[in-house]
């Protein structure tokens, strides 16, 4: 039997952060994993209105991972893959791993260096998302910073008064232009950390995508 836990009771509990004054917009984040079938859960209805519930408790687990994913990954559908699709998931690692792995902060956003790298590890093992509970490598959510301009990459990066190199980097991929980030890639400095990864990264994916063409041209001449 569940204990009645609601969305934002779940949110209060796990992040200690009431929706209702601090950020109505991370309820509606939540629930756009309610509506992808992400987050099971239970509806009760009364006269007046309809109560939903988180299904059991494992639910906490899947919420909090969904929210901490969307923070990287601010399009619903994309989490819920994460979750599914091991390649898709190693996909993101990889990503993350590129882009965070020897940061400490990203245009004012705070981020522990060590919680990082322990994200990156779980997501990088066989362990279930929806049984374990990733690290939390944030300060402070960037949905409650952000608000309704979600994207941590595209919004936090633009706020900055000029952007360096790997800033512009960074937007193209999160814009998922990336050919445009390929040529970014020409102006980033060798001694950069983690600037080979990005390369690599950058290159394997227009390659995946090229062959992919390609396979599809094969077909359609046939």
């Amino acid at each position: 039997m569940h204990n009645k836990l609601s969305i934002p009771d779940a949110i209060k509990k796990l992040f200690n952060i009431e929706v209702s004054k601090e950020s109505p917009f991370l309820k509606n984040k939540a629930n756009s994993f309610v509506r992808n079938k992400l987050i099971k859960t239970v509806t009760e209805n009364n006269v007046q209105r309809k109560n939903i519930y988180l299904e059991d408790n494992q639910q906490l687990i899947v919420l909090f991972n969904a929210l901490l994913l969307n923070a990287f990954y601010p399009d619903p559908k994309h989490v819920k893959k994460i979750f599914e699709d091991k390649k898709y998931r190693a996909e993101c690692t990889e990503s993350i791993k590129a882009l965070f792995g020897n940061q400490n902060h990203l245009s004012g956003q705070a981020l522990c260096s060590v919680k990082v790298i322990e994200l990156i590890n779980t997501l990088d093992s066989d362990k279930d998302l929806y049984t374990t509970q990733i690290p939390n490598p944030f300060t402070v959510l960037p949905q409650l910073a952000l608000g309704p301009n979600t994207g941590l990459l595209n919004n936090l990066l633009l706020q900055a008064s000029s952007l360096n190199p790997v800033d512009s980097v960074l937007i193209s991929i999160t814009k998922n232009d990336w050919l445009t980030a390929k040529e970014q890639t020409a102006y980033l400095s060798d001694d950069m950390p983690g600037s080979s990864e990005i390369v690599k990264m950058i290159n394997n994916h227009i390659d995946e995508a090229k062959e992919f063409d390609e396979l599809l041209d094969f077909f359609y001449k046939l």
